[in-house]
């Protein structure tokens, strides 16, 4: 009988529900070993994470908040938000708005009327959108390395005599002293200091209560101290005083505070301001910006997603939010050379089931462009109708004509013409088009979100099944022919390449470079393969900036040999070179990179940026070839 009771009792419990922790606790084993690994491999001091699913909450630190004392990084450690710092800025300022005392289309000399007069007015809605015309730094090498500490009006100092970049609403332009500008909006509309107005009306009603302004000189409980890898040797991050930037990165906070944010805006907002800030906004001509009013709002892999990053002396941060799929994550590093990205990618893949991030690559030229027009329609289409649930286009002849400038921008290859799909000048076709693909996958009983792992081949290849074996879809809501085969032959490829190994694999270190290698002879005869170029590239330039010059030749080497038409491929192969010896070698390929994009890796702009940090690395005579390589106009591709 006493058994029996037990074998009674062990039933009722092996029948409850898994609690939240026990539901993701194969995923957590696997999150920790992944963080543990690619945190030797990349030879990052310190990280917190914390993550939200659902109910699920996790948050915990890895490393070191503290190298030279042996302090452990843990959820309560307080990092350098940086540019995090910003979407903060601007939910006070909406909170203004909300209480009457902002008006978004009121100039900025309403709440600051020492700032100076520019050729054109700049509104607050403006510089909340990065379309204002006020400058980003100029000259880093002086304006980013500020050790004075600065009150608002010495903080403005500093930018209020450069001219507009651009007039007001025509370009979007980020800018860090923008935000600057809006804090003192912030003071002048609410007549308190911007630390005092975030801290009693944004941070303590939504719970961030170790989120403060950073003080070099204040004793900050759990301060994470800053490292950055120079030379093959860790080193301390050089000392910034960082009030200079007090509105737009001057803040320190925690992961768990960060999630907070993320998930309580509706404490301190009304719905319809927050759906508001989520919008992106548009220039005067037409383009959309996929930036809010202080937040990121780029869809990623057809998900409705709001997110933020910064990077400043001494961290690295990140906080991505996916409202309908109750996920949100927060990074903070204490490493400059930290990739966050990755790290996201990877909890996005244990608790969603997405690959973020993930690209594909085809050689040929106007296949790219077809590629490329098919991700711009799974991702901003399927994203827009993830927070909607509804068409872009009701209208069947407004709809058949966002099909036709489809299918006229792959036939023609025009790199214009797609990169316009989904802008309001070419009223949206792209997102018209992909939304309407994905209601028709829904009715169909499809799963939508599965698209959302499956990417972009398996969204269009299914929807042309669809339209094949249905009536319910008119011929003006279809695509070319030829675009059926091609996208046929490249979900097959890719279904071959893309097994297991390739959709767990991620570079990072080092001892990635083997692995990679392998996998590319899996690619052999494929017309489409996974695009590793740009963490390709990243890898081999934090080797070649750590003193590891064979890691980075490998790199390079094996980037050019897998991706021979991209352009940081080359750019990058033909850096490495000249620092090899072989000048000749090297230019050929900086030219073959110009000649994919001329204002790209090889371009004045970055090349300049190499000379300088070759040049700190003792290599004074391939400085000044590539000094020379990228300001003589001469030096065509």
């Amino acid at each position: 009988m006493h058994a029996r009771r037990l074998f009674l009792a062990l039933v009722l419990i092996l029948a409850l529900p898994l609690t939240a922790q026990q539901k993701y606790a194969a995923e957590v084993q696997q999150l920790e070993r992944f963080i543990e690994q690619k945190m030797r491999d990349m030879r990052m001091p310190g990280l917190s994470v914390a993550i939200r699913k659902d109910d699920f909450v996790y948050a915990k630190g890895f490393g070191f908040a503290d190298v030279e004392n042996g302090v452990k990084a843990t959820e309560e450690s307080s990092y350098r938000m940086a540019s995090v710092t910003k979407p903060m800025t601007a939910v006070a300022v909406m909170k203004l708005v909300e209480q009457g005392k902002i008006n978004l289309d009121a100039e900025v000399q309403t709440y600051v009327p020492y700032f100076p007069k520019k050729a054109h007015p700049v509104t607050i809605r403006q510089l909340l959108q990065h379309l204002g015309g006020i400058s980003h730094y100029k000259n880093y090498d002086a304006e980013g390395h500020i050790r004075d500490p600065k009150n608002t009006k010495e903080a403005l100092a500093v930018f209020q005599d450069f001219d507009l970049i651009a007039e007001p609403g025509t370009r979007y332009s980020y800018s860090s002293y923008g935000y600057n500008l809006l804090g003192a909006v912030i003071e002048g509309a609410s007549g308190r200091s911007y630390g005092d107005y975030m801290r009693d009306e944004i941070w303590k009603p939504l719970g961030m209560n170790a989120t403060r302004m950073d003080d070099p000189r204040a004793i900050i409980p759990n301060r994470a101290r800053g490292y950055i890898l120079e030379n093959g040797q860790l080193r301390n991050s050089e000392y910034v005083d960082i009030s200079s930037r007090f509105a737009a990165g001057g803040t320190r906070s925690t992961v768990r505070d960060m999630l907070a944010f993320a998930m309580n805006l509706e404490r301190v907002l009304k719905p319809e301001t927050i759906e508001e800030m989520w919008t992106g906004g548009v220039t005067r001509g037409g383009e959309a910006t996929r930036y809010g009013l202080g937040f990121s709002v780029i869809p990623r892999n057809g998900r409705f997603i709001i997110s933020h990053n910064g990077a400043q002396q001494e961290t690295r941060t990140t906080l991505d939010f996916a409202p309908h799929a109750k996920f949100a994550v927060a990074l903070a590093s204490n490493f400059e050379n930290a990739d966050l990205d990755m790290i996201a990618s990877r909890i996005a893949t244990l608790f969603l089931g997405d690959r973020w991030y993930v690209t594909n690559y085809v050689p040929a030229k106007a296949d790219q462009q077809a590629l490329w027009a098919l991700g711009l329609t799974w991702n901003n289409g399927l994203g827009y109708y993830d927070r909607y649930h509804k068409l872009r286009a009701t209208d069947a002849k407004e709809l058949a004509e966002a099909f036709r400038y489809f299918n006229d921008a792959l036939r023609t290859a025009d790199p214009k013409k797609i990169g316009a799909g989904r802008h309001p000048s070419a009223k949206e076709a792209f997102i018209k088009v992909g939304a309407y693909m994905a209601e028709q996958l829904a009715k169909s009983g499809a799963d939508l979100s599965r698209y959302h792992a499956a990417g972009e081949l398996a969204f269009f290849d299914d929807y042309m099944k669809l339209y094949r074996t249905s009536k319910a879809i008119p011929s003006p809501h279809r695509f070319e022919p030829a675009l059926d085969t091609r996208v046929g032959k490249w979900r097959g490829d890719w279904q071959r390449v893309w097994t297991a190994d390739a959709q767990a694999f991620v570079l990072s270190g080092p001892g990635d470079l083997a692995h990679l290698e392998e996998l590319a002879k899996t690619f052999r005869g494929s017309s489409i393969v996974p695009n590793y170029a740009d963490a390709l590239v990243n890898l081999g330039e934090n080797a070649a900036q750590g003193g590891d010059f064979a890691t980075a030749m490998r790199a390079a080497k094996l980037g050019v040999s897998i991706y021979p038409d991209v352009e940081n491929t080359n750019g990058f192969a033909g850096v490495m070179t000249v620092l090899a010896g072989d000048v000749e070698g090297g230019k050929a390929l900086l030219l073959k990179s110009r000649a994919i994009m001329e204002d790209g890796y090889a371009g004045k702009k970055n090349l300049t940026a190499i000379a300088s940090i070759v040049e700190r690395m003792g290599n004074k005579k391939a400085a000044e070839f590539f000094r020379t390589f990228a300001g003589d106009a001469s030096v065509k591709p």
